[in-house]
C-alpha cells in the first residue's frame, strides 16, 4: 500500500474469484458519520473504504445511504465491488465481566442476538424476501398477504419478517424504502443460486436457438427470466429462463428442446412460487398474452446466477433501473 493525495491514509486492492477492486483506506479512530464526514470523499476517484475500531449503527447505515463502504474491528463491514457483496451488522462488543459483590444481570443490557447470521436466506425465507423486494408496500401488509404472495405458510412467512426485522432490514408497519430494498437485495441475490434457485429448477435443456420460443396455447402463463426477459440490455441472448406454473413436456417437444447430458443446458425450466398481490397496478406494457417477465428481483437474481461478466454489468444496469 502507499499513501495517496487529497487526504486519504492508503490505498488497498481487493480480488476475490477474478473481481478485482482499488480502494482508498480512511482510518479513523472515531467511525462516526459526522467524523467521516468531515474528509474529502466525494471526490474519490475510487471507491472509499473507511477502517476503524467500531462503528455505530446508525453511521454504518448513513454509510451505506451513500455507498461508501467500512469495515470495523468487530466484524461489522459493508463491502461491495463486482459479485461480491459482504453486509455484516449488529456486532458488538462483548460485555465485561461484573465486578465483585455486583449483580451481573443487572448490568448487562439484554438484546435480540443478531439471528440474521443464521440461515437468513434459506429457501423459504428467501422467497419472503422475493416477495418484499418485488412490491416493497407489502412490508406495511397483513403476513396472510406477504405469506400469500411469497407462496409460503403464515408460520413461514413470521419467522422470515421476524429475523429480517431483528437483522435490521426492514421496520414492521411501513413499506420498504429503496435504500432498504438496496440493502436486501444483494445479499439475497448472492445467496440465490445455492439455495432457492436449486430447489425450483425442474427440468434443462439445450437449444440451438435461445431466442426462439414458442407457447403451447397463446393464454399459457410463462415468465421469463435472467438475460431472456424482456427489456435487458443484451443484443442476442444466449440462454433461455423460464418459470412456469406447471411443466407440460410438450413444451420441450414444441420447441425441440435437447437433453444431452454431455452438452451444457442453455434452457433452464423453474418452478413459478410467487402469487402477485390483487393491489399491484397492471404493467402498462405487459401484452395481453405471455410470456411475461418474472419480477425484476428474480430477473437480476438470475443475471448474477450465471456468473458471466458480462451478464454482471447487464445485471447492474437493470437493478439501477428499477430500486
Amino acid at each position: 500500500m502507499e499513501t495517496p493525495d487529497r487526504g486519504f491514509d492508503a490505498t488497498a486492492i481487493l480480488a476475490r474469484h477474478g473481481n478485482v477492486q482499488d480502494y482508498l483506506l480512511v482510518f479513523t479512530a472515531s467511525m462516526t458519520f459526522t467524523q467521516i464526514a468531515h474528509r474529502r470523499l466525494h471526490d474519490a476517484d475510487s471507491p472509499v473504504l473507511v477502517v476503524g475500531e467500531r462503528i455505530t449503527e446508525r453511521s454504518a447505515t448513513s454509510l451505506r445511504d451513500l455507498r461508501i463502504q467500512y469495515i470495523d474491528s468487530l466484524g461489522n463491514a459493508y463491502i461491495e465491488f463486482g459479485d461480491v457483496y459482504i453486509d455484516v451488522r449488529g456486532r458488538r462488543p462483548k460485555p465485561r465481566e461484573p465486578e465483585s459483590g455486583s449483580n451481573y444481570h443487572d448490568n448487562v443490557r439484554h438484546e435480540p442476538s443478531p439471528r440474521s447470521a443464521h440461515n437468513l436466506f434459506s429457501p423459504r425465507r428467501s422467497q419472503v424476501v422475493f416477495a418484499l423486494l418485488s412490491w416493497p408496500h407489502l412490508a406495511a401488509a397483513r403476513v396472510r398477504d406477504i405469506a400469500t404472495a411469497a407462496g409460503v405458510s403464515m408460520g413461514q412467512a413470521h419467522d422470515a419478517l421476524s429475523l429480517l426485522e431483528n437483522a435490521g432490514f426492514l421496520h414492521r408497519g411501513t413499506a420498504l424504502r429503496p435504500d432498504q430494498v438496496h440493502d436486501m437485495l444483494r445479499p439475497w441475490a448472492a445467496e440465490y443460486p445455492r439455495g432457492l434457485r436449486k430447489k425450483l429448477v425442474i427440468s434443462t435443456f439445450q437449444t440451438d436457438d435461445p431466442t426462439g420460443f414458442q407457447l403451447l396455447h397463446p393464454d399459457q402463463d410463462v415468465y421469463l427470466s435472467g438475460e431472456s426477459a424482456q427489456g435487458v440490455a443484451i443484443h442476442r441472448s444466449a440462454t433461455l429462463t423460464l418459470y412456469l406454473d406447471h411443466f407440460d413436456r410438450k413444451l420441450a417437444f414444441v420447441n425441440r428442446w435437447r437433453n444431452e447430458p454431455h452438452q451444457a443446458p442453455n434452457v433452464t425450466v423453474m418452478q413459478k412460487f410467487w402469487t402477485e398481490p390483487d393491489d399491484v397496478p397492471i404493467d402498462d406494457n405487459r401484452g395481453l398474452i405471455g410470456p411475461y417477465n418474472a419480477p425484476w428481483p428474480l430477473v437480476y437474481a438470475d443475471l448474477l446466477a450465471a456468473n458471466d461478466p458480462r451478464l454482471a454489468e447487464v445485471a447492474e444496469t437493470w437493478r439501477e433501473n428499477h430500486v
